[in-house]
């Protein structure tokens, strides 16, 4: 296996950096299972540094992989938990229109099978459109939103610059190798005053803070962890303005929490998989589990 150092993503830079984790990868940690959604959380990682200069929180050195062939071929295996991930995200968006009124184009990146797009759809935007590298998650996607989902990685030219009013990621973020030029290429598909959105895990979160090393974060998918202050930065360094920021609560079974808490894999499978499993995945709370969302508005450049 061949590592490479990483650069910060805010400074553009590999930057002076302090150990946080050592890593604990191993070889089999590197299959299409490993890199699909909403996995159960195995503990493995890649070494962490924090950057001296701006304080994001990185994977420093990763391996040389074709994650777009990794998430091509990754299982769409989180079904029973889309109900609360959608009325979630939705209310992200619900926070972000009190600034913005709208209900034009919106484009995700990273979907998944769409199910964020039906509740969209449902809520009369007038045009969506998707972009998920899984064909699985594609695959399983809605009959009316199928035809408006794109397999692949979000690239320069996948869609029409200066067309959608909002673009929005739900826990996509943290898992790019390279997240500003990511930014940036959204910037260029929204209109101008139009807005970018994501949601993503808050590393200096009480969760994250608690468990550390044995938060289900620090896993090896994800490249970057962002704070509300480095996330702002990295925005603002794309070239967003008017940044804003907030906490949000998740809406999940009992069954996807017993899933997150860092118990022997062994033991969560036995429990997931039992008459009383069974129970879990009926009964659904709301809980702040440490996320965050951060949005930034376009401005027309000369």
């Amino acid at each position: 296996m061949i590592f490479k150092k990483t650069n910060c993503a805010v400074c553009q830079l590999p930057t002076d950096s302090s150990p946080v984790y050592s890593s604990s990868i191993d070889e089999t940690s590197f299959s299409t299972e490993v890199f699909s959604a909403r996995r159960i959380p195995d503990r493995k990682h890649y070494a962490w540094v924090r950057c001296k200069t701006c304080g994001l929180l990185r994977s420093d050195p990763i391996a040389e992989t074709n994650l777009a062939e990794l998430y091509q071929k990754s299982t769409f295996d989180y079904s029973t938990e889309i109900e609360g991930l959608k009325s979630t995200y939705f209310r992200i968006v619900k926070k972000l229109e009190r600034k913005f009124p709208f209900r034009g184009t919106l484009l995700e990146v990273g979907g998944g099978n769409g199910f964020f797009l039906e509740e969209v759809v449902d809520n009369s935007f007038a045009q969506v459109v998707g972009i998920e590298p899984s064909t699985s998650a594609v695959n399983a996607a809605r009959a009316d939103i199928k035809p408006h989902m794109i397999i692949g990685m979000m690239e320069p030219g996948m869609v029409p610059n200066n067309n959608f009013d909002l673009v929005c990621m739900f826990h996509v973020l943290d898992h790019l190798e390279d997240p500003l030029n990511v930014i940036r290429t959204c910037i260029d598909a929204i209109k101008p005053d139009g807005y970018f959105l994501v949601a993503v895990h808050n590393e200096k979160s009480w969760s994250a803070k608690l468990l550390g090393e044995k938060s289900p974060i620090v896993d090896i998918e994800h490249t970057y962890l962002y704070s509300r202050e480095s996330a702002r930065k990295l925005f603002a360094k794309a070239g967003l303005v008017e940044i804003s920021s907030g906490s949000y609560w998740n809406n999940y079974s009992l069954s996807y929490i017993v899933h997150l808490i860092p118990f022997p894999t062994e033991i969560k499978s036995k429990i997931l998989t039992s008459n009383f499993g069974k129970i879990l995945s009926t009964i659904r709370i709301t809980v702040p589990l440490g996320n965050m969302w951060v949005a930034g508005k376009k401005i027309e450049t000369a």
